[in-house]
C-alpha cells in the first residue's frame, strides 16, 4: 500500500500501459483519476478499481488540448483532492512509415501534440500545486525511440519521445528543490494496441513477422506486458524511489543498453 492516502492521475487509462498503471496504483492504495480521450474505456478502468475496493473516477480529456487538460485537472482536485502522482502515459504512434517524405504537417503536429505537449500540459497544470505542498512525483512514458529511434514508426514518434526525456530532465532540475521528483520510463516492445497497430499498409503476415522479430533481437525473448511497465512506473512514483530524480529508466528487456 505504497500509495495509501494519495491521489494519482493516470492519462491514457483506457487501455495498455495506462490501464495497467491505473490498476496498479489503485491496488496499492491510491485514489485514481483515470483520464482518457475515450471516456467509456476510462469508465471501465475506474469501475474495475471500484469493484476491487479502490477509489476511482473517470475523466474525459484530449491531452493535446490545453484547455481540456486544465479543466480536467481542476475537476480532479475538486472531486478527489490535491494530486500527489502524475503518470503521463497517453500517447499515439506514428505509423505512416519511416521516410520523412511520407510525413505531412498534420500528422507531425498531431503526434507531437499528444506525446509531448500532452505531458507538458499536465505537468503545467499539476506541478505548481505539488511544489506548494513540497510533495509529488511525475512519471512520463517515453520510449526506446526517445533514446535511439523507433522500430515501428517514423520520425515524429521518435522526436516526440525524445522531447519527453528533455522535458523530464528540465522539470526534474527545476522542481527537485521544491520536493517534486520527475522521471520517465523508456519501454521497448510492449504488447499493447499501439504496438500491434504497427505501420501503415502493413498486412497481417508482415505484422506477424515484425512482432516475432522482437524475440530474435531481445535478450529477454519476448515483448513486455503492460503490467511490467506499470510496475516500473509505480516504483518511480513511490517513496521507494525517493532519491531518484531526472532518470530515464530503460524497461526494454535489454534491447537497448546505455
Amino acid at each position: 500500500m505504497r500509495f495509501a492516502g494519495r491521489i494519482a492521475v493516470v492519462t491514457g487509462a483506457a487501455s495498455g500501459i495506462g490501464k495497467a498503471t491505473a490498476l496498479r496504483l489503485g491496488r496499492e492504495g491510491a485514489a485514481v483519476a483515470a483520464v482518457d480521450r475515450h471516456l467509456a474505456g476510462a469508465e471501465e478502468t475506474a469501475a474495475a478499481l471500484r469493484n476491487a475496493g479502490s477509489t476511482a473516477r473517470a475523466y474525459a480529456c484530449d491531452v493535446a488540448d490545453s484547455a481540456q487538460v486544465a479543466a480536467a485537472a481542476q475537476a480532479i482536485e475538486r472531486d478527489l483532492g490535491p494530486v500527489d502522482v502524475l503518470a503521463n502515459v497517453a500517447g499515439i504512434g506514428d505509423a505512416v512509415g519511416t521516410d520523412i517524405a511520407e510525413l505531412d504537417d498534420a500528422r507531425w503536429n498531431q503526434v507531437l501534440a499528444v506525446n509531448l505537449s500532452g505531458a507538458f500540459f499536465w505537468c503545467r497544470a499539476l506541478l505548481p500545486g505539488m511544489a506548494a505542498r513540497a510533495r509529488g512525483a511525475v512519471v512520463s512514458v517515453s520510449s526506446l525511440a526517445g533514446r535511439s529511434k523507433s522500430a515501428n514508426g517514423g520520425p515524429a514518434y521518435t522526436a516526440s519521445k525524445a522531447g519527453v526525456l528533455g522535458l523530464t530532465r528540465h522539470l526534474a532540475f527545476d522542481y527537485g528543490p521544491r520536493g517534486v521528483r520527475v522521471n520517465a520510463i523508456c519501454p521497448g516492445g510492449v504488447d499493447t494496441p499501439l504496438l500491434r497497430a504497427g505501420r501503415a499498409h502493413e498486412n497481417a503476415e508482415e505484422r506477424s513477422t515484425r512482432l516475432a522479430a522482437y524475440g530474435y533481437f531481445m535478450p529477454i525473448k519476448r515483448v513486455s506486458t503492460p503490467d511490467e511497465q506499470a510496475a516500473a512506473i509505480a516504483f518511480l512514483a513511490s517513496d521507494d524511489a525517493s532519491y531518484i530524480n531526472g532518470v530515464s529508466l530503460d524497461v526494454n528487456g535489454g534491447l537497448y543498453m546505455a
